[in-house]
């Protein structure tokens, strides 16, 4: 999702150019080369001229706000007569528009921030940014848990929401939802709708084999090695600091009072049809992560809150004997490992800024015949 929005966005930025536009133009309209180069060698200074003063079609609008497009003006076709010049100007209004709805600047930003890959992303990151003005180092993550979340009392990887409703208006501001203002032009009944089924999904049985008997021998091993921060009422005891856990530091300590502070001020203020701001602060910050139940746990790899672990058997290294670089987003899954194979599009290095593969080194001591006794009772949870 975090590249297929960045791909688009960053098109937007590119045909703010006048050689970009013409290329894209001519594609978009399905046109004729010989035909449409003609019209635009014809209106070529109108257009440039056009693009010089508003590149990004954001100057006659209010910051965030939508223009209004007929769509005439942006139809797919190169018909006699076509304005480029004309036609131009509904593209840039319309690229605002994709921009404004995902909370982004008109103007591109100096540096854009690195791919996260399958399967992560930096969500409050990007929302800091888009709906609170407030631009936060890098911290990616991978997806949050989506199963047994109505036992929570606060979720994420740091515990830091306490609403259900609250999280999803701010996931569908994030992806998309135009914002006026203060006011959320979103269906608010569908968010709620959607919020309502996310309480009732449980946890996925391991679809493959298990051995029986070696996760029976496996049980004691978990009660002594992992039941104690992962087992219990999922309460703030689960709460630990990076100094306990070793684990990559970003998204702990990104996530700072200033953040809480300015969502819960944003949610109070929001106004969208059908939605009443909580009467209860929903957003705190923990500077922790949160020790989550193992339910389902053989479907969560590759493991940590960043994703920078491949398989429960990689977990279970110590954590300087870890890959420190593996693909991300294959669909084959390694039952004796409990993780995903080595291979997709993006490689995942554990040297780069947020992606740490360091700490959690719970159960790395115990024999490798133990350590296949404890995965194959993991995968009965």
């Amino acid at each position: 999702m975090e590249e297929f929005f960045g791909s688009i966005l960053a098109a937007t930025f590119k045909t703010s150019d006048p050689v970009n536009m013409k290329k894209f133009l001519g594609i978009y309209l399905n046109a004729e080369a010989k035909t449409f180069d003609a019209k635009w060698q014809n209106q070529e200074q109108q257009i440039i001229a056009i693009m010089r003063d508003d590149a990004f079609g954001a100057k006659r609008v209010p910051v965030g706000e939508l223009h209004k497009i007929d769509n005439a003006d942006v139809r797919q076709s190169f018909e006699p007569g076509v304005d480029l010049a004309a036609r131009t100007t509904a593209m840039l209004k319309l690229f605002h528009n994709m921009r404004a709805a995902l909370h982004v600047p008109d103007q591109p930003p100096e540096k854009a921030p690195p791919s996260s890959g399958s399967g992560r992303n930096d969500a409050f990151g990007l929302l800091a940014a888009g709906l609170l003005n407030l631009p936060q180092p890098y911290s990616p993550i991978k997806f949050g848990l989506v199963w047994n979340i109505d036992k929570r009392t606060w979720v994420h990887w740091d515990g830091n929401t306490k609403s259900p409703i609250a999280r999803n208006l701010l996931a569908s501001l994030g992806l998309g939802a135009p914002l006026h203002g203060k006011h959320a032009d979103l269906q608010f009944e569908m968010v709620k709708r959607q919020t309502d089924l996310t309480e009732k999904i449980r946890p996925p049985l391991y679809p493959f084999a298990i051995d029986r008997a070696a996760a029976q021998r496996g049980a004691p091993l978990f009660a002594s090695n992992c039941n104690s921060c992962h087992g219990g009422p999922e309460s703030d005891k689960r709460l630990y600091s990076v100094a306990e856990i070793g684990t990559d530091p970003h998204r702990a300590g990104m996530f700072t009072q200033k953040l809480a502070d300015g969502f819960n001020t944003f949610l109070a203020e929001l106004g969208a049809e059908g939605y009443r701001p909580p009467k209860e602060v929903g957003v705190r910050s923990t500077c922790k992560y949160f020790a989550a139940t193992l339910s389902g746990v053989w479907a969560r790899s590759p493991y940590l809150h960043n994703g920078s672990v491949r398989t429960m058997q990689d977990l279970l290294t110590p954590s300087q004997q870890r890959e420190m670089r593996f693909h991300r987003g294959s669909h084959v899954f390694d039952e004796g490992a409990m993780g995903y194979t080595d291979e997709g599009a993006y490689i995942l290095d554990a040297t780069a800024s947020g992606n740490s593969n360091s700490g959690h080194d719970y159960g790395t001591k115990l024999s490798a015949a133990e350590k296949r006794d404890l995965i194959e009772y993991l995968k009965t949870l």
